[in-house]
């Protein structure tokens, strides 16, 4: 028994212009073509066709629904949850965009901006100790690199900067930088690398390092907005000779 495409369109719910696209993209190959050339389908061909648009109406990708028609039960599990990791990813980001866009307010301007990083980064980090005083590893930043590029890494302009432990009288951190390319033997016990999967940050823009509360006032901000800061935060600078820096904290990775 073979439906025409105007009679499996019926049955399916699905236009025939769907039905074409699906055809044209490898996904739902009608079984047969009658004499006249015409598309023909089978009855065992219907459920297929509707799942084919329920996945699409999910969001998931023409490629993998062709990948998940071709793989055997246990790769189809495995794609499944690779679908629902990246949904769950993607709500967590439209709640964070929601939260952030309540916390607009009109008559002010905005403390707060939302960052992403769409790819993965990998940070090298160095560690530094440093005397308690305002921008304490900024004195640290040239000589960081030129080590770094000493030692065969290719890293960007952008210079990162976490503290770790304060003292009365020291402040321990960390300098970074993103890598560019591929990474270079890790040989040194000072060095470290961190990989940073795509991430929604929390920014405060322009901050300078003599504002002793800046950390707490931050944090107070970013909890307004119905965020829960990470325990991770960091300054990015534009360079090695910015004054000024880029608070961020992670709110989605």
């Amino acid at each position: 028994m073979h439906f025409t495409i105007q009679e499996f369109s019926k049955r399916t719910g699905l236009p025939p212009s769907k039905l074409r696209f699906y055809d044209k993209k490898g996904l739902l190959k009608p079984s047969t073509r009658l004499e006249n050339g015409y598309r023909a389908y089978t009855p065992d061909q219907i459920h297929w066709a509707k799942m084919i648009d329920s996945l699409r109406q999910a969001d998931i990708a023409i490629s993998e629904i062709k990948q998940y028609s071709e793989v055997d039960e246990q790769a189809k599990k495995s794609l499944i949850e690779s679908w629902k990791a990246d949904l769950d990813q993607r709500m967590a980001t439209l709640n964070a965009a929601r939260k952030y866009v309540d916390g607009i307010q009109v008559n002010k301007a905005q403390t707060l901006l939302l960052s992403k990083w769409e790819k993965e980064k990998q940070i090298v980090w160095k560690q530094v100790e440093a005397e308690r005083v305002p921008h304490p590893f900024q004195r640290f930043f040239l000589s960081s690199k030129e080590q770094l590029q000493s030692l065969g890494w290719n890293v960007s302009e952008y210079v990162f900067v976490k503290t770790d432990q304060i003292t009365k009288e020291k402040i321990m951190g960390e300098i970074g930088f993103e890598v560019v390319g591929s990474l270079p033997p890790l040989d040194c016990d000072d060095i470290r690398v961190e990989r940073f999967p795509p991430t929604l940050f929390a920014v405060m823009q322009n901050c300078k390092a003599d504002d002793a509360f800046l950390c707490f006032s931050y944090i107070q901000v970013v909890i307004k907005y119905g965020f829960q800061p990470a325990n991770i935060k960091f300054e990015r600078y534009a360079s090695i000779e910015a004054e000024q820096f880029d608070y961020l904290i992670p709110i989605v990775t």
